[in-house]
């Protein structure tokens, strides 16, 4: 069983939002990811796809991109972006929504074959000034005490799966959709969790583009490897994280 990784899909089978308009690379990459999703993942392997999955302002104009998820194999683990509108307000009707064999971390965690999941959303750390956003400190400082709050009870929540199964997870890993480490940095609020809760990879999304600079950290950090799985900064292609040798644990378990 492998772990693999591609982040910031940006689909939108049923609107007009070409993607191509940010550069010819692109251009069908839908189709692009598809062919190498298939290619690569057998269908108990993992995807961790953290954020950005659809364009979609609400479930129903998001049915074809779920279409296109489901027709993909392996388990999927997602985290909300900032660009997933079409996201429901409540876990029930997430679970409702979403295709089979698909986690959605939110507030909670997941345990699939002896590997555990947790994370957030996460946050910008500074105004994103080339955008015109004029948040204060106050407002960030409050978007990110959130975020504070949502990784501690996805934490809490892997514990409590933990316990419910009688035995530790294999491995964990933390998924992010922005940058849990800001620009230039090592360190962050959400550094000290992650690594307290035992994870191995922190794997996040949210950049693009080729003139990322500092924006991009990756690394090992306090024993936990960062790395940025957004699609255009991995050829389209699933990125993998780690490879399972031992047999596994349990199957999926998210209640």
């Amino acid at each position: 069983m492998r772990i693999w990784a591609l982040s910031d899909l940006h689909l939108s089978l049923a609107s007009d939002k070409p993607m191509d308009v940010f550069g010819e690379h692109w251009r069908d990459h839908h189709q692009r990811m598809a062919s190498a999703w298939d290619e690569l993942v057998d269908d108990e392997d993992i995807m961790i796809t953290p954020g950005d999955l659809s364009w979609a302002r609400n479930t129903a104009e998001a049915a074809a991109d779920f279409a296109w998820l489901a027709a993909r194999p392996g388990h999927k683990v997602l985290v909300k972006g900032n660009h997933d509108h079409w996201w429901p307000g409540t876990k029930r009707k997430l679970a409702e929504t979403l295709p089979p064999r698909c986690h959605a971390l939110k507030k909670t965690a997941c345990i699939i074959q002896g590997v555990g999941f947790f994370g957030a959303r996460g946050g910008d750390f500074a105004p994103l000034k080339r955008y015109g956003d004029q948040r204060s400190d106050a407002d960030i400082e409050k978007a990110l005490a959130k975020e504070d709050v949502e990784l501690a009870a996805s934490i809490t929540h892997l514990s409590i799966l933990e316990k419910e199964l009688g035995q530790p997870c294999q491995l964990r890993i933390a998924c992010f959709h922005y940058p849990p480490i800001p620009p230039g940095a090592n360190t962050s609020r959400f550094t000290g969790p992650i690594q307290q809760a035992g994870a191995s990879y922190c794997i996040y999304g949210h950049l693009h583009g080729s003139q990322l600079g500092a924006a991009k950290v990756e690394g090992l950090f306090e024993g936990v490897q960062y790395t940025c799985a957004s699609c255009d900064q991995i050829a389209f292609r699933p990125l993998l994280v780690h490879y399972c040798s031992s047999s596994p644990l349990q199957g999926p378990r998210q209640s």
